[in-house]
């Protein structure tokens, strides 16, 4: 698989470990923030392929950080995350251009996907979790 510039986004510092240990191990470059303002700081210095985001967040949320980068970078793709799946957050994630969203804790085999379908292109993902969830 081709290596990607990914930024992992949460306030939780276990999820950040998590995420970034797969990530690296799968070959990918990662770049880390605990909040939405920090990656939105982030994407304006660097070039991202995708990002994985978390909705509750302080400082900046998930929601707020998604509009912020979709004006900075509206290439980049954009997975958010959550603990708790509710329908609102799941329509507004699409709504305002998610590629998908996560339930936590993650399926490792569904965010290998989400990476494989970034890589070959396609504008909407075909996971287990997105299609559960949307």
């Amino acid at each position: 698989m081709e290596k990607l510039r990914i930024m992992v986004v949460d306030d939780d510092p276990e999820i950040l470990d998590i995420l970034n240990a797969f990530l690296l191990n799968e070959g990918h470059t990662t770049v880390l923030a605990a909040n939405g303002r920090e990656a939105v700081k982030i994407a304006c210095m660097s070039r991202l392929d995708i990002v994985f985001l978390d909705v509750k967040m302080p400082v900046l949320d998930g929601f707020g950080a998604l509009r912020e980068l979709r004006g900075i970078t509206p290439e980049t793709k954009v997975v958010m995350m959550t603990a708790c799946p509710e329908v609102d957050s799941v329509t507004r994630a699409f709504k305002e251009g998610a590629l998908a969203l996560l339930g936590k804790p993650f399926d490792m085999a569904a965010i290998r996907n989400i990476l494989q379908d970034v890589v070959s292109g396609k504008s909407e993902v075909d996971t287990p979790s997105a299609a559960a969830m949307g």
